[in-house]
């Protein structure tokens, strides 16, 4: 071969890594735009040591020293042995995966890159990683034989380099953008290896050509394509999301979710394996509440219900809606108060209507006797008797008014502590104060309760008993509750829809208080009350939501 030609090889190999060189480490300031910090380390140390091992080629190339030349290469074999797990981290971090943060792989890493670099540098020693020896073709250098050792090394390098490359093909196969120019980078970051397994059975010189496909990668995605770059990424980012303590589910256009951090797999126990599910399928209040926009929505959790402020934020690259961020904050304590302000708001509205129904309707009833018995007193054509007896009656009824709403005022606000109460006792305490001959029978339990509150929902029912011409009174404990049940003269349909209303007389003026009453007391406990429609021998209410602590009664006994 011809000297001048010679030369123009060497020249070109020199030219070659030299630009290769100098393209990774310019290309090192451009990192700063890269916002992700664990992606522009990554691709700033894939840069860095790239272009320092496309430096050590070029030495080898510009030294005609044997021993210059060696060292220049085990120099290159040592940095481009660090590459491998630059690149991986790279990978791992613009991929939004978490392998560079797992302790136990980085100390794997460590041990093989110091037990690898340990047997290069060793060489001269056993001689099983490469051997030398001088050739002239195409032009006087150090020729490198390969050895076992080498070539394992090699496959294992190559084998986890291919883990880094299919992340990133499972990202840009997975994105909806138009990624056909970091395709092609990609791909010429893995030509360079088939160069080199050609390197062995052909002209080319036997090197390792990596640094030219990284320094094109380089100049590709932070120059040409530098805001693809930066969008294409899954937005479902593990190490962003992991790091907020509000739930967050990622989803795409489908409502296929995508991610979810560790907060959202709690409330959501099935988010924990949910990737690449429905969104309706393993979060399906999360999805009702994104179908109806509702702001709160709430979950059912341990006997508990948990609410939660949703609030959506499209994803996109700029150009094309890729998905959704779902971000829910947890708010029970705040929707909790803000319930409880609104039913104790309702009911100072029931007070209101009670004060200007009860107390006005009984005035004017005594107030129309009052003027009854002035106009006629003095005629004497009525029983004057009889109308100072109605009187004293609405006045009467008057003060029982007065004395429900005092108790209303005492007991209304929700209960805070509960105790194990005995219903027997419960029922027992009112009856004399009621002044009734009703026969209360209870069945024995005891539940949790606030014991005030409990002893005046019985002197209600008790009343009711006794006001509607009842008996008996029969408090039956079930499942989750009880029933208070009456033989007293049943409630009539359009009744049964006012009971439990301020200001209607239902079933009549006397017991006009009753069913209100025991709904609030019921309610201040969480409990929820209804009147049972389907019994026909008298009144039946059933009161649920109960925590019945122990219930001793005969197995085949019924209620009432």
């Amino acid at each position: 071969m011809e000297e001048g030609s010679v030369e123009l090889i060497r020249l070109v190999y020199i030219v070659g890594f030299g630009l290769a060189g100098a393209g990774c480490l310019l290309s090192l300031r451009r990192t700063s735009r890269i916002e992700a910090p664990e992606t522009r380390r990554g691709l700033a140390g894939l840069l860095a040591l790239s272009g320092v091992w496309a430096f050590t080629h070029v030495a080898r190339f510009l030294t005609g020293d044997p021993d210059a030349q060696v060292a220049a290469y085990l120099i290159g074999l040592t940095v481009g042995l660090a590459t491998v797990g630059a690149w991986l981290y790279f990978c791992s971090a613009y991929t939004g995966r978490d392998y560079h943060h797992r302790t136990w792989i980085r100390q794997a890493a460590l041990a093989t890159y110091l037990l690898t670099v340990t047997l290069k540098l060793t060489n001269p020693v056993h001689g099983r990683y490469f051997t030398t020896t001088m050739t002239q073709a195409p032009f006087s250098h150090v020729a490198i034989q390969l050895g076992t050792v080498h070539w394992i090394v090699t496959g294992l390098s190559y084998a986890l380099s291919a883990v880094g490359f299919y992340l990133l093909y499972e990202m840009l196969s997975e994105s909806r953008s138009n990624v056909t120019a970091l395709w092609g980078l990609a791909g010429a970051m893995a030509l360079p290896a088939g160069l080199y397994a050609l390197s062995v059975e052909s002209p080319l010189l036997v090197l390792h050509y990596e640094p030219l496909g990284v320094a094109v990668f380089a100049v590709g995605v932070l120059y040409a394509v530098d805001e693809q770059f930066v969008a294409v990424p899954q937005f479902w980012r593990n190490e962003v999301i992991d790091a907020i303590d509000e739930m967050v589910v990622l989803i795409d256009q489908d409502r296929t979710v995508r991610d979810a951090n560790s907060a959202a797999g709690e409330a959501f126990r099935q988010l924990a394996d949910g990737v690449g599910r429905r969104l309706d399928v393993v979060a399906p209040e999360l999805a009702t509440a994104l179908d109806d926009d509702a702001t709160v929505f709430s979950v059912e959790r341990d006997a508990t219900t948990q609410y939660y402020l949703l609030d959506t934020t499209p994803l996109g690259d700029g150009q094309l809606a890729i998905g959704q961020a779902l971000v829910c904050t947890d708010v029970t304590d705040v929707e909790r108060q803000r319930r409880e302000l609104d039913r104790q708001n309702e009911q100072f509205d029931d007070f209101r209507a009670a004060v200007t129904h009860e107390l006005r309707n009984t005035l004017a009833i005594a107030d129309g006797y009052l003027d009854l018995v002035t106009d006629r007193l003095a005629e004497e054509t009525v029983d004057v008797r009889d109308a100072t007896r109605q009187m004293e009656h609405s006045l009467d009824r008057m003060e029982q008014v007065v004395a429900d709403l005092s108790t209303l005022a005492r007991y209304g606000r929700t209960v805070d502590e509960v105790d194990p109460c005995d219903l027997s006792t419960a029922v027992e305490r009112p009856h004399d104060s009621v002044g009734t001959d009703v026969v209360t029978e209870v069945e024995p339990a005891t539940i949790a309760a606030d014991e005030g509150r409990l002893v005046e929902l019985f002197r209600s029912a008790l009343q009711l008993a006794a006001e509607r011409g009842g008996t008996r009174l029969v408090v039956d404990p079930v499942e989750n509750g009880f029933t208070i049940t009456t033989d007293a003269e049943p409630l009539s349909p359009s009744e049964v829809d006012r009971a439990f209303e301020y200001g209607e007389a239902v079933p009549s003026a006397e017991t006009g208080m009753v069913f209100p009453m025991i709904e609030t007391l019921a309610r201040v406990h969480g409990w929820s009350v209804e009147v049972d429609t389907a019994y026909g021998d008298g009144v039946r209410v059933r009161i649920d939501g109960v925590d019945v602590l122990d219930r001793d009664r005969d197995p085949d006994a019924t209620p009432a």
